[in-house]
């Protein structure tokens, strides 16, 4: 979070210090969330590994500064997506199983325009997000060769999930109420994640979201 608000800073000086307009606008997005959890050792040893991913639709808002650098068309932006992914049962059932939550997605971007033909302007964008991680129902299962291996059940663990965004879209301007529709694919590629459970193994989740958007624009 300490990143993220570093970012806004940075965004809102550079737009304070340049002639600026303000839009503001609202996503629909089709979202696959992928996790991939492991097991390990102290000694870093591989105990287990799966991976399980999650299809869902959200909508998200989002309101941006435009500023002109030069030559350089530049967006600065705030996206809030007011939301709860869940991925159930990352496990297979012989070793580890825990369900990972994620909600409040907020990300800082900037947003440069590339190339314009007519009405429309292909960009691309990057930035960094910050959200809310939960991991519930975790639990393992002993194997019955293993005389040090025990079975455990341990508390719901909540964590920050920050890490970088980026991605590439397509902007076409319209009139009247909708100013302007932006078709977008985005990734955010989420830091790792892990804690020692109460066998003191580690078990480790890392997180990536891919996105397909339709989105309308309005500016003032």
């Amino acid at each position: 979070m300490r990143k993220l608000s570093i970012a806004l800073i940075l965004l809102s000086f550079l737009g304070l210090n340049a002639q600026a307009d303000v839009s503001v606008g609202l996503k629909l997005s089709s979202a696959e969330m992928n996790a991939q959890g492991s097991e390990t050792q102290n000694s870093g040893a591989l105990v287990t590994q799966q991976e399980r991913s999650a299809d869902f639709e959200v909508a998200s808002l989002f309101a941006e500064k435009s500023v002109e650098l030069g030559a350089i068309d530049l967006a600065l932006g705030l996206e809030v997506i007011p939301f709860t992914a869940e991925i159930a049962k990352i496990g297979g059932g012989t070793g580890f199983d825990f369900t990972a939550s994620v909600g409040n997605l907020t990300t800082a971007y900037i947003q440069p325009m590339l190339l314009s033909r007519g009405a429309a302007s292909l960009y691309v964008k990057a930035g960094y997000a910050n959200a809310d991680l939960e991991i519930s129902n975790i639990s393992r299962q002993a194997t019955a060769s293993a005389t040090t291996d025990s079975a455990s059940t341990d508390a719901a663990q909540s964590r920050d999930l920050e890490g970088p965004m980026y991605g590439v879209g397509i902007q076409v301007e319209m009139g009247n109420f909708v100013d302007a529709i932006r078709i977008e694919m985005t990734r955010h590629d989420f830091d790792n994640i892990s804690y020692t459970n109460s066998n003191n193994k580690i078990l480790k989740a890392d997180t990536e979201m891919d996105t397909f958007s339709l989105g309308i624009v309005k500016s003032f």
